[in-house]
């Protein structure tokens, strides 16, 4: 069962559409608000929509243009990115190994695996390491899968790439930006609690928490 009070109405409605829509049936749901709809522990409010195929840009931004009042704010090869309704929607090819096949719930939504997801999320945590969001998601996602499956699925995703840089970007803070608005559903943030969580992910690779990270 999704967990649909993470995002609002419109946001959902648009989801719904936008998967049910036979032209994007190549794009599947990531990031965020994937994550948000599997455990239900933020709001979010943005649709990350990945394909492992490339497309091209400019037909696509025609066609959402025409459909539904598409918004463009950076077009490049294999990436578009822009809004619907004040709604922000990014459709970018991400080629890569899909871990696990998507997930389908409700109303035909697919997102990927929350496997690929913690991959992803490490992988923007490795390369980037300034959205507060994506340390908030790993340490939640704790709650479903131990550091060490993390890692090995993000090993796995981008098989170039070294685990340990991504172990050490998890645990440096320095760069985050703690302006970035984090609205959790059953309690006011705390980034103590997220600092927590994962140092004893750190300490503890291969365990799964039974309780969300808010002590």
């Amino acid at each position: 069962m999704l967990h649909t009070q993470t995002i609002n109405d419109a946001t959902f409605t648009l989801l719904k559409l936008l998967m049910n829509d036979q032209n994007l049936a190549a794009f599947s749901l990531a990031g965020g608000t994937a994550l948000s709809l599997y455990i239900g522990h933020r709001e979010s409010i943005d649709l990350d929509m990945f394909s492992n195929h490339g497309f091209d840009t400019t037909a696509l931004e025609n066609y959402l243009s025409t459909l539904y009042n598409f918004k463009g704010d950076m077009l490049e090869k294999n990436a578009l990115k822009g809004s619907i309704e004040g709604i922000k929607t990014d459709f970018i090819t991400h080629n890569y190994p899909r871990l696990q096949d998507f997930f389908t719930g409700e109303y035909s939504v697919r997102l990927y695996s929350m496997q690929d997801i913690a991959a992803m999320k490490l992988a923007a945590i490795a390369d980037n390491g300034t959205r507060l969001k994506d340390y908030v998601d790993i340490a939640f996602l704790s709650t479903k899968l131990s550091l060490r499956d993390m890692l090995i699925a993000y090993q796995k995703k981008y098989s170039n790439s070294n685990s340990v840089r991504a172990l050490k970007g998890l645990m440096y803070h320095q760069d985050i930006n703690f302006e970035e608005p984090i609205r959790l559903i059953s309690e006011n943030f705390k980034w103590a609690h997220i600092a927590k969580r994962i140092s004893e992910m750190v300490e503890n690779e291969n365990t799964v928490f039974a309780q969300p990270p808010c002590k």
